[in-house]
């Protein structure tokens, strides 16, 4: 009895450091507000544009991919492009002027990114890029545009689709360690089931179990206080 009780007390020195770090993380979520958290400070929807001339016959698309699912014509910065989604679950960018396959320049992807962005900076480099460490389950080739603005904002865009991924900026690192604290998530993958988090639901069982057997213990011989 004497380790479940010394057991106990450490236990209870881990769970309270970890509510704390809940504690300071979910205050630093309200203080911030949604739109800093997720790097949207100057995030807009970009304005629906009428889908521009199709030249190339969505009947031409059968013939070119097997097991279609659906096909999607929508607009990209006026130029329309089709989205083709096979039984398999992929999915193929074609434009529909041509029919080639979908192709994202470096001066499209400014131009998406401005229409994504309404704040005071303006367009200081566009780098062809590969994934990105601050993007999770993104390893696509794209691009960064970097804004000349206050908090450095960067928009990267998809090449094969040409859509905007996401926006991040020097003031998003802070949210994210704040989301790795709050969720025990410290590989930054938006993972709420992984081994830590397991290991630490336990050891919680584990603290309540080993307390509620003290309990029984200090009513059994009237030492509850």
């Amino acid at each position: 009895m004497r380790y479940v009780r010394k057991l106990h007390r450490w236990l209870s020195l881990v769970i309270f450091i970890q509510v704390l770090i809940w504690l300071v993380s979910g205050l630093y979520f309200g203080w911030v507000g949604h739109q800093s958290l997720v790097a949207h400070d100057y995030f807009q929807s970009a304005p629906k544009a009428p889908v521009g001339s199709v030249f190339y016959p969505e009947n031409a698309l059968i013939e070119r991919f097997d097991n279609i699912k659906s096909v999607e014509i929508r607009s990209i910065s006026e130029t329309a492009q089709y989205l083709v989604l096979t039984v398999d679950g992929s999915r193929h960018y074609v434009n529909a002027q041509t029919g080639e396959r979908w192709q994202t320049s470096a001066p499209l992807a400014a131009k998406l990114a401005r229409q994504s962005y309404n704040g005071p900076g303006s367009v200081k480099e566009v780098q062809a890029v590969t994934g990105s460490d601050e993007i999770i389950d993104w390893n696509k080739p794209g691009y960064r545009v970097t804004f000349t603005d206050d908090i450095h904002t960067r928009v990267y865009v998809d090449a094969a689709s040409g859509e905007v991924v996401d926006h991040r900026n020097n003031n998003w690192w802070l949210s994210d360690w704040m989301f790795r604290l709050h969720f025990m998530d410290y590989s930054g993958e938006r993972d709420f089931n992984s081994l830590l988090n397991i290991i630490a639901a336990t050891i919680a069982l584990w603290f309540s179990l080993s307390g509620l057997i003290l309990l029984g213990r200090s009513l059994k011989h009237r030492q509850l206080f």
